[in-house]
């Protein structure tokens, strides 16, 4: 049996606590974005400001988008797909094998589309077309007051706002 997410998700929040301990940070100037992409030799493949993209036939072993989305189109099939400040978003026919979470954003389940395991959304909606769409779990978690989220925005103050991208293969440092 998998791991439950929810213990990885309480670890990240418990560590995402201490930014509220710092001054204000410097903003970073509105014209710069920093956008990385990495693929490693497992096959998973991991981006930050900008969506990642499963083509059909495309299978991958884990998705991972940081400020961007995850879209997977038909016939495309993942293990897990996790998107921070991001949707996850299933075409008809697209499958993740494992989990679909988003901290930050929504999860879209479109009919025809399978998740086999759990599907999560913290600070966003979790959409299913189908009842059969989702066979774990089923859990969002979105409050909101006057119009704004107050979970997502707790992410967001959570995360740093001049994250920096970086990518470390453990393979290289080695040779």
């Amino acid at each position: 049996m998998r791991p439950h997410p929810f213990a990885a998700l309480a670890v990240c929040l418990t560590l995402a606590v201490p930014a509220f301990a710092e001054d204000k940070p410097t903003k970073k100037p509105d014209n710069v974005r920093v956008v990385c992409a990495a693929n490693s030799k497992d096959g998973s493949r991991v981006v930050q400001g900008t969506d990642l993209i499963i083509e059909p036939g495309e299978k991958v072993k884990d998705a991972v988008a940081v400020e961007g989305n995850i879209i997977l189109r038909k016939g495309a099939e993942v293990e897990d797909a996790v998107a921070i400040r991001g949707r996850v978003i299933l075409e008809p026919g697209a499958r993740v094998k494992g989990d679909a979470v988003s901290i930050g954003g929504e999860v879209r389940v479109h009919k025809g589309a399978h998740v086999d395991g759990d599907a999560v959304a913290l600070g966003g909606r979790l959409q299913a077309d189908a009842a059969d769409g989702v066979k774990g779990d089923k859990l969002s978690l979105s409050f909101e007051i006057g119009g704004k989220d107050v979970v997502r925005g707790f992410i967001e103050d959570a995360l740093d706002e001049d994250m920096r991208c970086h990518i470390i293969d453990e393979d290289e440092k080695e040779s």
